[in-house]
């Protein structure tokens, strides 16, 4: 029997107050934590990698209008965003340009982002109007303890340049006509902690891709011959991954029935919709999540304890290969992560697994992306980027795990 993660809270608890009496819960308090009993209840040996099989379960993302987003600054002053310029400088080779268009410095995360050296989705590719598949690499960062290698400062009109082949993190040997643009938020920092987000958007740029040419681009990724299941892991980080995954099950399984059943203004506040049928999808994949993290000698994903592909860094906590299927912890997963959080939106083993299993095709099709990080950025999403925004089904379901 897996454990229960069920926190109840009290009636003082202000966000629980404020859904009760029909208005909006507070954004970003991270003085939220567990507190006292009350009417309403909340839900809530290792191998060197487990593997896992799950059937699919396809849904359709409901295509909504984008928000418009309201980032406060002062009267007069530009609102912060990036700029982002694309150009064609080969047949597959492209530069980015990004530009401060604020009135202030900033200073952002790069991880997931331009100037990341990883082969990371900085752009998405379109043919015929359907997106290709991205065979790179999905990375979750700290969001505390940031260091400089990680983080990027721009004055206000400065910018950079970033060169990238999309044909080494696409399979584009079909040549043809493809669009690309980008769009989303990028988290911004200070003394090395995300306070906030900015946006950043770019031109749709398009272009002929020649076939022959695109196939001889190798590929930033590639699939590791299958490891026999013999060799086990260190014992410290064996047993935490397999508290980790038990946890998974049980956060995921409270996130369902939350997301299907349970207060609407919690899931209008990550998804910002109530629609029983976007309900229905987003509590399928947390149940598509909760198997898959309960099988450990079965299923869609490779899960390694360690970082076998080499993309871990200072700053990483785990990444997937959507492409493969394949989910990796780095170190600081076990020394900088506790098991479970305690105060609402902060980072934890169990939601950062969460978070992997939810960028995996192989688990619920299609896989997520990294579109706003964070509880700010996250809910600042419209409801068609929610849903397709990994850390939106972290956060929910630390947010019923603690009934923040």
């Amino acid at each position: 029997m897996l454990p229960s993660f069920s926190r109840p809270i009290s009636d003082s608890c202000l966000n629980a107050e404020r859904r009760m009496s029909g208005q909006t819960p507070m954004r970003n308090d991270k003085s939220l934590s567990p507190r006292e009993p009350s009417d309403r209840t909340s839900r809530g040996t290792c191998f060197p990698f487990f593997k896992m099989h799950f059937t699919n379960v396809v849904a359709a993302l409901a295509a909504l209008t984008p928000s418009v987003i309201a980032v406060p600054v002062d009267a007069g002053a530009k609102s912060p965003a990036l700029d982002v310029s694309l150009s064609q400088v080969g047949n597959t080779r492209i530069k980015a340009v990004v530009k401060n268009t604020g009135s202030e410095e900033v200073t952002f995360v790069h991880l997931n982002f331009f100037h990341d050296s990883a082969p990371v989705k900085k752009v998405s590719l379109f043919s015929n109007e359907s997106e290709l598949p991205f065979n790179g690499v999905k990375k979750r960062f700290k969001s505390q303890g940031l260091t400089a290698d990680a983080l990027t400062s721009l004055a206000p009109g400065a910018t950079f340049e970033d060169e990238f082949d999309i044909a080494s993190t696409s399979d584009l040997s079909s040549g043809g006509s493809i669009t690309l643009n980008t769009n989303g938020f990028v988290p911004t920092t200070t003394d090395g902690k995300i306070t906030g987000y900015i946006p950043y958007s770019s031109n749709k740029l398009s272009i002929d891709v020649d076939a022959s040419e695109a196939a001889q681009v190798a590929h930033a990724v590639k699939p590791l011959d299958r490891r026999t299941e013999t060799a086990s892991c260190s014992g410290s980080q064996g047993t935490a991954l397999n508290t980790a995954l038990r946890n998974t099950v049980s956060l995921s399984n409270a996130a369902a029935t939350a997301a299907e059943s349970g207060d609407a203004s919690r899931f209008q506040e990550f998804f910002k919709t109530t629609s029983s049928s976007t309900r229905s999808d987003v509590a399928a994949r947390f149940r598509a999540v909760a198997a898959e993290a309960g099988s450990t000698s079965s299923g869609a994903t490779t899960y390694y304890c360690t970082d076998e592909y080499g993309y871990c860094e200072t700053n990483v906590l785990a990444y997937t290969l959507p492409a493969y299927n394949v989910i990796a912890n780095c170190d600081i997963y076990y020394s900088y992560l506790p098991a479970l959080a305690s105060s609402c939106y902060d980072q934890d083993q169990a939601t950062t697994s969460l978070h992997e299993f939810t960028h995996a095709p192989g688990v619920y099709s299609p896989g997520t992306d990294d579109l706003g990080y964070g509880y700010d950025a996250a809910t600042a999403l419209s409801s068609s980027d929610a849903l397709n925004n990994a850390d939106s089904y972290a956060l929910f379901a630390n947010s019923v795990n603690l009934n923040c």
